[in-house]
């Protein structure tokens, strides 16, 4: 089957910051992160408001934790509304993380971004739930001008929709936390996006099985050490993205 012609994403080895890590545009003053980033990705922007969850938190587990938030955020209008101006004159190349839930809503918002200067790509996230073909559907209704990387947690890259999504037009696959649950101490569970060094091996071995789409493929997940970094990007990663590690400071790396 043959490929189609998609937009070219421009990005180089190195590290960027996974949505919902260090806001919705770049920061002004940036002397305490890793050496330059090769991209920023804003926070996960929906299309309308949203709350925070109302069992939002944080809980750890060996190797790692589980991080709940239900991705706060102003709205798509709101947000374009106070950070285009600063997209448009950031030094690099910005990603806008779209929450993709509704097909009219990721339509319009992707329309809306392909004017703004500044924006480099567009990177989503799906709804956990969906079912196959609401995912295809929505990754067709992101596709247009601007390159478009697909977030796949690290527990569904085998599955069929993941191909399709290549064989549509995407421009990259990207790596994000898996879902988990652990058990409370009330008898119930909390659930959430898995975070921590204890996900690395499965984030490295999910590099090599994912190398045969020829398409870029940004890896993350359990980075904590700079040789985990290192390791993603000899793998064949053609970049890697930082998530919690960014609150500890480069140091812990």
């Amino acid at each position: 089957m043959s490929m189609p012609d998609r937009p070219v994403l421009e990005i180089s080895p190195g590290w960027m910051n996974a949505a919902g890590f260090l806001g919705f545009a770049p920061p002004a003053e940036a002397s305490w992160l890793p050496a330059a980033p090769v991209a920023f990705v804003t926070n996960p922007i929906s299309y309308s408001q949203r709350a925070p969850a109302t069992e939002r938190g944080c809980s750890a587990y060996p190797g790692g934790f589980i991080l709940h938030t239900g991705w706060p955020n102003p709205g798509f209008s709101k947000v374009t509304e106070l950070y285009e101006s600063r997209w448009a004159h950031a030094s690099l190349p910005v990603w806008v993380h779209l929450l993709a839930d509704r097909l009219h809503e990721v339509d319009r918002m992707v329309r809306t971004l392909e004017e703004i200067d500044g924006v480099a790509a567009i990177e989503i996230s799906l709804p956990p739930a969906a079912d196959s073909d609401l995912k295809l559907q929505l990754v067709e209704a992101a596709l247009g001008e601007l390159p478009l990387v697909l977030c796949v947690p690290l527990d569904q890259v085998a599955a069929s929709w993941v191909g399709q999504a290549v064989q549509a037009g995407i421009s990259a696959i990207c790596l994000s936390a898996p879902r988990g649950v652990i058990p409370d101490s009330g008898g119930g569970f909390i659930r959430g996006r898995m975070m921590g060094p204890g996900i690395f091996p499965l984030a490295l071995q999910t590099v090599s099985c994912l190398r045969g789409y020829e398409i870029p493929l940004i890896a993350g997940c359990g980075v904590y050490a700079q040789k985990d970094l290192e390791s993603l990007l000899a793998a064949g990663a053609a970049a890697v993205q930082l998530d919690a590690v960014l609150w500890r400071g480069w140091e812990s790396l």
